[in-house]
């Protein structure tokens, strides 16, 4: 086994980021879903003082797994910038402010109505709360495809509003996280902006993986190495399926899509698609495992998202699917935040 370990680059690298960690600036985290941007401030040594969710089980699974964390579960349109400085206990300077709001009005897995959304309306709620409480620095994210709804005007529409609302110097880029040495094809959208008086013509987006064992790693992690030694781990727990689906995910070829559920099957030898959002009583498109006749456990999708087995989700099988599926990868949130921080560092 242990043999086994050391051939697994992706894994020791995985683990390798710990739950323990000497910070070097404060966080406040809004919309924090399941944790991902929080891990990814964490491992670039962000402390996230407020974790913000109206979806109780979501913070209760990063308060789980990052004890010191305040916790906020009301309505987020309710927010104003005292409340939140009192919940976060900051009275100085607030380094960050992290974000992904609901994504849904702006999928292509939704109906895109994008700002016209109730959802959509949170977007603009966030930027008021950076405006009130004026970061050093934010890092909003979301999938592609808000730069594509309306043919992109409501994109430009967002970024006029940004930049008017908060006089921040804004950048953005789309990001994939198989570029990060992530075993996994997703690409989700990050705006960053940084306060007028912090000078970030120094910084830039990421483009690789860093740091340990990243040289190590093959250009594309194939998605093979997730599912090595996953008994006993935290939420690894296989759905039950019938006996008419396992014949029809036996039928259905590496890289190929089960006509029945509209699952894919993981071809081991590349990353994997987006994990998307599942449970275990059906619901969206879990992956089918490579090797075996079922939909991947929660433990190996967080392993695609790159998730470290020490982090546990909480909740209901249901609850746990939504946290990974809904999740920045942790790993890739770290490059970037780890970018942000280089900035705050040289002012």
């Amino acid at each position: 086994m242990t043999n086994k370990v050391h051939k697994n680059t992706y894994l020791r690298r995985l683990n390798s980021f710990e739950r323990k960690k000497d910070y070097s600036y404060n966080c406040i985290s809004l919309f924090s879903g399941g944790g991902g941007l929080d891990l990814g401030a964490h491992f670039a040594g962000f402390k996230s003082e407020l974790v913000s969710d109206i979806v109780p089980v979501y913070t209760e699974t990063i308060k789980h797994n990052l004890p010191h964390v305040n916790v906020y579960n009301d309505d987020a349109m309710d927010l104003t910038p005292d409340r939140v400085r009192e919940l976060s206990g900051i009275e100085n300077d607030v380094d960050l402010i992290i974000a992904g709001p609901p994504c849904q009005s702006f999928s292509i897995m939704g109906k895109r109505q994008s700002l016209n959304d109730p959802r959509g309306k949170l977007t603009i709620k966030y930027f008021e709360l950076i405006d009130g409480i004026k970061p050093k620095a934010f890092v909003f994210e979301n999938v592609a495809g808000l730069m594509t709804v309306n043919r992109g005007e409501d994109f430009n529409n967002l970024l006029d509003f940004i930049r008017k609302t908060t006089g921040y110097s804004i950048y953005y880029e789309v990001l994939n996280a198989a570029n990060f040495g992530i075993p996994q094809y997703r690409d989700r959208l990050a705006i960053v902006g940084f306060r007028a008086d912090i000078d970030s013509k120094g910084f830039v987006f990421p483009s690789a993986p860093s740091g340990y064992l990243a040289d190590k790693l093959p250009g594309k992690v194939p998605s093979k190495l997730v599912f090595e030694m996953v008994d006993g781990l935290p939420n690894q727990k296989p759905r039950i399926h019938t006996e008419a689906v396992v014949q029809r995910f036996l039928a259905t070829p590496n890289g190929g899509r089960d006509r029945g559920s509209y699952c894919d099957r993981i071809d081991p030898n590349v990353p994997s698609g987006t994990v998307l959002v599942g449970s275990s009583m059906g619901g969206a498109r879990p992956h089918i495992h490579p090797d075996l006749p079922r939909v991947l456990t929660v433990r190996e999708a967080a392993r695609l998202q790159s998730f470290p087995d020490w982090y546990e989700f909480c909740g209901t099988s249901t609850a746990q699917y939504r946290q990974v599926g809904n999740a920045v990868p942790p790993l890739m949130a770290y490059e970037l935040l780890s970018n942000v921080r280089k900035v705050l560092e040289e002012q």
